[in-house]
């Protein structure tokens, strides 16, 4: 049988700088809050109180900021308050898709097209033709 211990959790206490600093670095470097959280040994869910508590205050994060990191925040802001707005139209959601298929072929051409031009200079330089030949088939 296996006791339970009854001892409380004791309650910690952060500084308001330690918070903007974990808050600034979460927004600068780009990692999940997860990792954030477990580097710094915060809860998770503590993290999370600080971000709405700090974005409902307005409080902005120290002015050291550059423009991308501000980009990021507020990019990073806008999809997560996208997320929370629910349901969105049936049109709404095909636009936003078939805008996620353009580019994704916009990239698969990109891509295509940087292979081909390798398969060339391979076969310019070193003379080695790698593109398989459509030949007949048993």
């Amino acid at each position: 049988m296996c006791k339970m211990s009854n001892k409380a959790r004791e309650r910690k206490s952060y500084s308001q700088d330690f918070k903007l600093r974990m808050l600034k670095e979460y927004y600068e470097s780009g990692s999940t809050k997860y990792s954030l959280c477990k580097k710094y040994s915060v809860d998770y869910v503590t993290f999370s109180r600080w971000e709405r508590y700090f974005e409902s205050k307005t409080l902005s994060l120290p002015s050291d900021l550059t423009e991308l990191e501000h980009q990021v925040y507020m990019a990073r802001k806008k999809s997560e308050s996208s997320k929370a707005t629910g349901p969105q139209t049936e049109s709404e959601r095909l636009r936003e898709e078939n805008l996620c298929l353009h580019k994704a072929l916009a990239y698969s051409e990109l891509r295509n097209e940087a292979l081909h031009e390798l398969l060339k200079i391979g076969r310019e330089q070193y003379g080695i033709d790698l593109l398989k030949k459509a030949g007949a088939k048993r």
